[in-house]
């Protein structure tokens, strides 16, 4: 048996009077292991790894690093532990390099060459491929979590606790990521992954532990267990795991795409005279790595992206008609009583407006004339214990992809689109502008070195 690096007695953590996020909870992490903290949405899996990495502070119980007891106060605290957290919405300025996100605020008493060595040097023992002078903004999502990992071990970090690491990333990326995640492991670090997807748990654990409600339902070890024994585990009763789907006799076509062609930013031709229908009752997969245009392609259909000449987007409504979509813009969209909604890559960054409440942000995103707080809301938010949680400032970041699901199913949209469903039911529309966008797109511009004033196309 290898050495329990952290031991986490009686842990509990309550938020207000209503929700208990952990009770009681005891877990141990060893050296060199894997272990998976398994649970559904709201078990209570992130909330403590937060306070085990110091953002949180835990109401009860005793953490023990080493063998020795400590009190985390703050993540800095952590980092001197040698614990660090790579949250699920990366921690990154995006106008800076790779490197000099990894060297922001630390002492600068060494010089950035020897820097660079170092970092490199980590890069080649595990594996990672980074590059330290591109900057944040051009980056995909699996170099930013590759750049947060790096990050986190170049400050000492013995124990890794990755949050959802495989949420937004590809087959492929998810491969190399577990690559190097067994690279660590072999290397003596401790390595605990946040997720719900039981297919990945029984690839990359040694171990897992079940939150269920907040409480420990249990600790095993993957080669003594099963998906259907972990699903039983985090749901608390036996369930089929087969779903059944109703078979839609009537289709009728709502979406056609036609000859759609998209540059980006630099004028480079990234989706090419792309054409598909898409029908009623039916679930329409897009598939390729990232980086192949499906970004692109989303957001011209909501009229986030300019089309090339010939490209046309028709949307057919049995209440609102036949509307050609190429040329309108996303207000003009929604103006019209069209019901498409967008589910954003950066469901927190783009979605949503992270220090305002669900009924702030659902208001925010409606039309002026239906702008108003549930009546929960309206009287006090005295709405138990989701509203509790959705009254919080930081709910954007906590319940990201319910809530904003729910903004949209609210105006009742035929489609909702989302851009990366294995990021959870997120979504949001980047056609609400807000004063943060327009500062971001300026700074990009001008580190890009274009002329001044110049936005790009979501913020015209």
């Amino acid at each position: 048996m290898n050495e329990i690096a952290v031991s986490m007695r009686g842990i509990s953590k309550r938020f207000g009077k209503k929700v208990q996020a952990n009770k009681n909870v005891d877990l141990d992490i060893y050296k060199g292991e894997i272990l998976s903290l398994l649970g559904e949405n709201g078990s209570g899996k992130t909330t403590l790894m937060n306070m085990l990495s110091g953002v949180y502070y835990p109401d009860e119980g005793q953490i023990f690093v080493g063998g020795e007891e400590v009190h985390i106060a703050s993540p800095k605290d952590a980092y001197d532990l040698g614990i660090g957290m790579i949250h699920q919405h990366f921690k990154l300025i995006d106008v800076f390099t790779a490197l000099e996100n990894i060297l922001i605020g630390l002492p600068q008493s060494e010089g950035e060459k020897k820097c660079r060595k170092e970092v490199e040097d980590i890069c080649a023992r595990y594996g990672f491929e980074l590059d330290l002078d591109k900057k944040i903004y051009d980056m995909s999502v699996s170099e930013k979590e590759t750049l947060e990992i790096v990050k986190t071990l170049y400050r000492g970090a013995q124990i890794l606790i990755l949050d959802e690491p495989t949420a937004v990333l590809t087959p492929q990326e998810i491969r190399k990521l577990f690559t190097i995640l067994r690279n660590m492991r072999d290397d003596g670090k401790a390595v605990v992954i946040i997720t719900h997807k039981l297919n990945e748990v029984m690839e990359i654990s040694d171990r897992i532990s079940v939150l269920r409600k907040g409480e420990n339902a249990g600790t095993v070890l993957k080669q003594g267990t099963n998906e259907q024994q972990l699903t039983e585990m985090m749901v608390g009763e036996k369930i089929v795991l087969d779903i059944a789907r109703d078979y839609v006799e009537e289709k009728a076509k709502r979406l056609e795409v036609k000859n759609l062609s998209v540059r980006n930013i630099d004028g480079k031709l990234v989706v090419d005279d792309v054409s598909f229908d898409l029908y009623s009752g039916e679930i329409l997969g897009i598939a390729g790595i990232s980086g192949s245009g499906q970004k692109e392609l989303l957001e011209a259909i909501m009229g986030l992206q300019k089309c090339e000449e010939g490209s046309s987007v028709i949307y057919n409504s049995t209440a609102h008609g036949v509307h050609e979509l190429v040329g309108l813009s996303t207000k003009e969209i929604i103006s019209y009583g069209l019901h498409l909604a967008f589910v954003p890559e950066d469901r927190l960054g783009m979605g949503l407006v992270g220090n305002m409440h669900d009924g702030q942000r659902h208001a925010e995103a409606l039309p002026q004339g239906k702008r108003s707080l549930p009546a929960s809301q309206e009287a006090g938010r005295d709405g138990g214990e989701d509203q509790e949680r959705a009254g919080s400032p930081d709910a954007g970041s906590q319940l990201s992809g319910q809530e904003t699901l729910g903004r949209q199913r609210a105006e009742d949209p035929c489609r909702p689109r989302d851009q990366q469903q294995a990021d959870g039911p997120d979504d949001g529309l980047r056609g609400q502008r807000t004063r943060h966008q327009y500062l971001l797109c300026d700074l990009q511009s001008a580190q890009r070195g274009e002329e001044e004033g110049r936005r790009c196309h979501l913020c015209r």
